[in-house]
């Protein structure tokens, strides 16, 4: 059983890490089927682990469909709260690796311990330490060239 939560975790996870609605909606459906055959017992959760296992391989999958120099847009029909940088994460996307952007939503946004995204990346700890690391001091230069451009 995959919970309401779970399941917006993953959307967000196939919106932010793609940054493509049309792919990320169709990877949403597949990590969600995922999840669900993950768990079989109706009473019982996919782990932590799990869960970033799925969202692994379907990014892998998915990411393979979208050139990597391809123009990233702000997405306009998605609604955000005030004060989020939308453009901010667009330069940090272009800028980043796959596993910084990966660890980076991972962590950050969706909020796993960091335990569960180094085993369910098949990462080392140590590993997965350095790409946030790297990720956050790149999207904090990202933020920082977006609010000189707006001055």
């Amino acid at each position: 059983m995959i919970t309401d939560e779970q399941a917006r975790g993953i959307a967000l996870f196939c919106l932010f890490t793609l940054m493509d609605e049309k792919t990320a909606l169709a990877a949403a459906h597949k990590a969600v089927a995922a999840a669900k055959a993950a768990s079989p017992r109706a009473s019982r959760s996919p782990s932590d682990v799990a869960l970033v296992t799925i969202l692994r391989k379907t990014f892998d999958s998915h990411r393979k469909q979208l050139a990597r120099n391809r123009p990233i847009e702000a997405p306009t029909r998605w609604s955000f709260p005030d004060g989020v940088d939308v453009e901010a994460w667009t330069k940090f996307h272009k800028d980043s690796s796959d596993g910084e952007i990966v660890s980076l939503v991972l962590a950050k946004i969706l909020k796993f311990p960091e335990e569960a995204i180094a085993e369910g990346l098949g990462v080392s700890l140590g590993t997965l330490k350095y790409r946030l690391g790297k990720g956050m001091r790149q999207l904090g230069v990202a933020l920082g060239r977006s609010q000189m451009a707006r001055a």
